[in-house]
């Protein structure tokens, strides 16, 4: 029946038989593409596994580049902040301190407000997780069972299905917390960093003279 069947669906006796039964098929009807449940089953575990590889790799750039815009955004505000206590430092420095010692200020403000910053981080994260899991709807799969596979080759049984509920989750281990909090703490050290280094060529004459 050419131009009118184009599937043709055949079951084995036996699970054993699959891979006599698909040679004699292809045999017998040479330009026919013979696919089994085992191909059927490779090529969804491969579709799976490269979908959950891209979503990884997306992922994971898209972190860096967040966590690359927060260090900028870090140090871009800390170097303003240095630029609008100019007055300041040149007083702590016409006072004696060196410019050393005011870096070390300077990186140990912005260090107290990366582990303020990291605590409050964790804490958003956690509620973040747990609406998700409150919030999130379930998704639902249906898979037909043995009967019902069988139901379309003889008229055996009635077609029957089970419905799988997935619950979202967004699991939250002790090494990403640890990961964040370091994060933060050398995202401030860093930020400190640049803004000391703003701070340290400043002379006390010419921060003093500077009218705001």
């Amino acid at each position: 029946m050419p131009n009118e069947v184009n599937t043709i669906y055949v079951s084995a006796a036996s699970a054993a038989d699959i891979s006599a039964v698909s040679s004699e098929i292809s045999r017998a009807l040479p330009t026919a593409t013979v696919t089994t449940s085992s191909n059927l089953a490779s090529e969804v575990t491969g579709s799976l596994s490269s979908a959950s590889t891209l979503a990884n790799s997306l992922g994971k750039w898209l972190a860096v580049a967040v966590l690359a815009a927060a260090f900028g955004l870090a140090s871009i505000l800390t170097v303003s902040a240095v630029t609008r206590r100019v007055r300041e430092f040149g007083t702590l420095k016409a006072m004696g301190w060196g410019s050393r010692r005011i870096i070390r200020q300077i990186m140990g403000e912005a260090l107290v407000i990366g582990i303020v910053g990291g605590a409050l981080g964790v804490a958003i994260g956690f509620g973040a997780a747990a609406l998700v899991q409150a919030l999130a709807p379930p998704l639902t799969a249906t898979t037909a069972s043995a009967s019902a596979a069988s139901s379309r080759f003889a008229h055996a049984a009635p077609a029957a299905a089970h419905t799988v509920s997935v619950h979202l989750t967004v699991p939250v281990t002790l090494g990403a917390v640890a990961l964040a909090v370091v994060l933060a703490i050398a995202g401030g050290l860093f930020a400190g960093a640049i803004g000391g280094w703003r701070a340290f060529p400043l002379r006390p004459a010419a921060a003093l003279a500077r009218v705001e």
